[in-house]
């Protein structure tokens, strides 16, 4: 269940939290395990329309969690710095609740790695291009689709 935001006047609109959740350079994931387990995990991801890829190992903690329940939340923050005299924290967050699944399709797979780095890797084209090739196959790409997104910020 996705609960109303308590400071809603700090809450930005969809528009405003896909550019942050676009910006930042990574993000939480949040899975929980059969065990009932809440596991939560830093990764760097790339967002695209409705769809936020990141990829991980072929086996972990992760895709066990994904194995178990497909049903997840991102959260990210593009911004933050702490105001001491003001007591409070400047900062711009977004947090994605979705459905995730893992990318079968290797146009599909290319396209999200390739994304990812030309978003990380700016002036490193064939360096890519060889990790794709190279690490490619050992590499597992996972999608969120976007069920519903929030922004937040205190600016």
């Amino acid at each position: 269940m996705i609960h109303d935001m308590r400071r809603i006047d700090r809450s930005l609109s969809e528009t405003e939290a896909r550019e942050i959740m676009a910006r930042a350079d990574h993000g939480f994931l949040a899975t929980v395990g059969a065990d009932g387990w809440p596991y939560a995990v830093p990764v760097n991801h790339v967002l695209a329309g409705d769809l936020l890829y990141f990829h991980c190992s072929l086996a972990g903690h992760k895709l066990e969690n994904l194995a178990h329940e497909e049903r997840v939340a991102f959260s990210a923050i593009a911004s933050a710095e702490i105001a001491p005299k003001e007591v409070t924290t400047r900062y711009e967050s977004a947090i994605i609740f979705g459905r995730a699944s893992l990318v079968e399709d290797p146009i599909e797979k290319r396209k999200a790695l390739e994304l990812m780095g030309r978003r990380f890797c700016v002036g490193f084209e064939a360096e890519v291009q060889e990790e794709i090739r190279k690490d490619g196959p050992k590499t597992v790409v996972v999608r969120i689709r976007i069920e519903h997104i929030t922004g937040k910020a205190n600016r």
